[in-house]
């Protein structure tokens, strides 16, 4: 209605990370999770610090895909995760490709589908596109040399992801977080004593699935 000094007013954004909190599903945690705020976070995979990726489409444009200064008031996964590191002590380095210097004590690789809208995003299979699946070897890389992996997934649909789920020793689907990405941070991240600051509450309405073809059985 006109009202632009509303636009991202503290009270909406507080409800925009609760519902990201509550949205959240873990799929697999293997001990991993909560992550001690007082230790070394590598924080990777190619969806890590990118506001357009966690919107969808529909955001601004279409099919997505819009730069980061379209979203003036937003924050990334990575800067959700980077904030709650340094106010608990520990440090955070974002590393898309999943290199280091620095051995980390866990790694969280923020991967999946990239915006679509409609008929453009329509597949056949429920699979994520080959191009987008190097994050994937990145999480495997990782496990080879002994460091834990929290996979965050981001996408607008289930996907099978086997390989993925092997890979990883937690597994979050984080859906479309959109402009509050870092409230992923709240349940991956654990408070001054090691405990969660959170708890996981999303559910799935029916099972994940184990295959890609949505005809096998």
């Amino acid at each position: 209605a006109g009202a632009f000094d509303r636009l991202s007013a503290g009270e909406h954004k507080s409800t925009a990370r609760q519902a990201v909190r509550q949205s959240l599903v873990l799929l697999k945690n293997m001990g991993m999770l909560p992550i001690h705020p007082n230790s070394r976070l590598l924080v990777a995979g190619d969806a890590a610090d990118d506001v357009a990726r966690q919107s969808g489409g529909w955001t601004l444009a279409w099919q997505g895909g819009t730069a980061a200064e379209h979203f003036p008031y937003a924050e990334s996964i990575w800067y959700g995760l980077h904030q709650a590191m340094r106010v608990g002590g520990g440090h955070a380095e974002l590393s898309p490709d999943g290199s280091w210097i620095e051995r980390p004590d866990a790694a969280v690789v923020v991967f999946g589908e990239k915006p679509y809208a409609e008929g453009v995003g329509d597949i056949d299979r429920l699979e994520l596109a080959p191009e987008l699946s190097t994050p994937i070897a990145t999480m495997e890389r990782l496990k080879a040399q002994g460091i834990p992996v929290v996979a965050v997934l981001l996408t607008g649909r289930p996907l099978a992801m086997e390989r993925a789920l092997a890979a990883a020793d937690a597994f979050v689907v984080a859906w479309l977080p959109g402009s509050e990405g870092g409230g992923v941070a709240d349940l991956l991240i654990a408070d001054g004593g090691g405990h969660p600051r959170w708890d996981f509450t999303g559910r799935l309405p029916m099972a994940w699935p184990a295959a890609p073809d949505p005809d096998a059985a």
